[in-house]
């Protein structure tokens, strides 16, 4: 055979099929899409999943100074969830019909989103607590949240399954619900990780965190639509108040003073919220630390308008943190002098130079500041740095105490097995806003708390709610079931139209002992006040000694339920309604604007 007849028998190639090149051809199956190609797909994928999950929990570390970290949660993961399927349902759904990059406009909507939220902040009050938070997000977090799955489902659809001999639907069905469990597991991962790592550097704020997302959106997604985003970023770099820079601290500062007559002395973000001190000039000036949407405490300034009143020292603006201090009034019936014995032989108490006292929450110092001048040994367990920071620089907190910067259960539980009775006096405070920390108040810290205390030692727990609430029996049947006798005082008098069985919010003190001597709720009583322990305090002359009519009267149920670790459950689903109603408490005790600019 001559080579020109070798030539013409080869066999024929097939060609290679031709990819469909309109929108309905390519919906009738996968294109052939390089492996190259497609693992940078699905590295894109990944990455916008991943960009997705973080924005969850940033965006409502931002809400949470206007709204409150409890309300502003309320609504959040039901509509994620439904906007997540929602962005990958409506791509399957138009499949075939529609052909267009979405991710791009992740990016400029990541941008955008401080600026949006700079805008709506200021309406937070026409917007109410219960849908405000879910409006505000609407506009800012749905839309990115949808735009990524989308764009996530886009380009997982280039996965071809027959590749490895399984049916397409395998990844129809298996695909989407991959990307909304990865956006879920990224979301809560990192809603537990980042309050841990807020305020330690400019990146790591709240406004640091949604520009570090937006970045990176645009790393992954570069795009000439970026030019869009040009004028959110300049807004947020030169004129949002809540940018930490310190021009955007000076423009926030010049705003609320102007509209508001406060002032912001020092802010910054921390793994309990965004802490700041503002201060207000006005005849009856005061000063405040603030965390998220609560109060932590705050005190009268001396103004000459207050001097000629009779003021003379900074006082407390609230009186549940002078009651606290009354602990130290409890009586032990054990060191009653006895009259019938000579009296060199009566039987004296220790004076508070030789008595230690533990404070589990600090605030702004009020009530251990006052143990400490007494003279007492005083150790405070404080979580969060920044609050201990600025009760030292803005509230005057004495230096002379042992501050423990860490976690209250785990001291609790550690300290009470290595060094039990250690302390004369323990002071409870840690309520946030709507929202005391749970494991605080189980039967395991408190029996932590009783084994600390010496024998005829005194606690006092600061406890806000509504004793026609299922929360507040639950937390004072778990107090009793370890403590036998406790005595309950509000810090204002009962309203005298308030019926029984009626909604009622207060600031509360329980008032309790080791032991209770067989005498019930009597063994709780206070020696009278004098005029060295009001340490020259209008406010403690007037709300340092418990009275009777401030006695809330409550009756412990036994073989009630309690709290133990297990379950918190029970009093976190109480947590949603305390939240709001403290908001609009809060909104009545300082400006909305003092709140929205922060």
């Amino acid at each position: 055979m001559s080579s020109r007849q070798k030539r013409q028998s080869k066999p024929k190639v097939a060609a290679a099929p031709q990819t469909p090149t309109s929108p309905k051809d390519a919906g009738h199956g996968p294109q052939y899409v390089p492996a190259s190609a497609l693992l940078k797909n699905v590295a894109r994928a990944v990455a916008l999943v991943f960009i997705a999950g973080v924005a969850s929990p940033v965006s409502q570390l931002n809400l949470s100074p206007v709204f409150g970290s409890i309300p502003a949660s309320l609504h959040h993961q039901q509509a994620m969830t439904l906007t997540a399927l929602g962005g990958l349902g409506v791509r399957r759904l138009l499949k075939g019909y529609l052909s267009i990059d979405v991710s791009a406009w992740v990016t400029v909507l990541a941008y955008w989103t401080p600026l949006i939220q700079c805008y709506m902040f200021p309406h937070s009050t026409q917007l109410g607590i219960d849908y405000g938070p879910l409006i505000v997000e609407s506009l800012t977090y749905f839309p990115l949240l949808f735009l990524s799955m989308y764009a996530v489902s886009d380009l997982l659809d280039t996965v071809d399954f027959s590749r490895w001999d399984l049916p397409s639907a395998l990844g129809d069905a298996i695909l989407p619900m991959t990307s909304y469990v990865g956006v879920s597991f990224v979301s809560r991962f990192f809603g537990a990780l980042l309050p841990a790592f807020v305020g330690q550097h400019v990146y790591l704020t709240r406004i640091g965190f949604q520009m570090l997302l937006a970045s990176a959106s645009a790393f992954i997604t570069p795009s000439k639509l970026l030019f869009l985003a040009f004028p959110a970023i300049l807004h947020t770099l030169w004129l949002n108040p809540h940018n930490p820079a310190d021009h955007a601290f000076q423009s926030a500062n010049a705003t609320l003073f102007a509209t508001q007559n406060y002032t912001i002395l020092a802010r910054q973000e921390s793994l309990t919220g965004y802490v700041s001190v503002v201060e207000n000039y006005a005849d009856n000036a005061f000063r405040l630390m603030r965390c998220d949407h609560s109060l932590l405490g705050g005190e009268w300034l001396v103004t000459p308008e207050s001097y000629k009143k009779g003021q003379r020292q900074k006082e407390s603006i609230f009186a549940v943190f002078v009651l606290l201090e009354a602990v130290r009034l409890v009586e032990d019936p054990d060191f009653t002098p006895i009259k019938s014995v000579p009296r060199a032989l009566d039987v004296k108490p220790l004076p508070d130079s030789e008595k230690a006292a533990l404070v589990i929450g600090l605030g702004i110092g009020t009530a251990p500041n006052a143990l400490i001048t007494h003279g007492l040994n005083t150790t405070i367990v404080e979580l969060d740095p920044v609050v201990h920071k600025y009760a030292t620089e803005y509230f005057n907190l004495s230096p002379n105490h042992t501050a423990i910067i860490s976690d209250a259960v785990r001291y609790v539980a550690d300290t009470s097995v290595s060094n039990p009775k250690s302390y004369d006096y323990i002071i409870h405070d840690v309520f946030t806003g709507g929202a005391e920390p749970v494991y605080l108040f189980t039967t395991e810290f408190m029996r932590g708390l009783y084994n600390l205390l010496k024998d005829d030692g005194a606690v006092a727990i600061n406890y806000a709610g509504d004793l026609a609430l299922g929360s507040t029996k639950l937390v004072l049947n778990t107090i009793h079931a370890v403590f036998p006798a406790c005595r309950l005082f509000r810090d204002t008098p009962t309203p005298e139209d308030h019926e029984e069985g009626k909604s009622d919010f207060i600031n509360m003190v329980i008032f309790c002992v080791k032991n209770d001597h067989g005498k019930g709720k009597k063994a709780v009583s206070f020696r009278k006040a004098t005029s060295k322990d009001w340490l020259g305090s209008l406010a403690r002359r007037n709300f340092l000694q418990p009275r009777e009519d401030h006695e809330v009267k409550f009756e412990y149920e036994k073989g009630a339920p309690v709290m133990g670790r297990a379950d918190v459950g029970e009093l976190e689903v109480y947590h949603e309604e305390g939240a709001v109603s403290h908001w609009k408490i809060m909104r009545s005790v300082l400006p909305a604007g003092v709140w929205e600019i922060w």
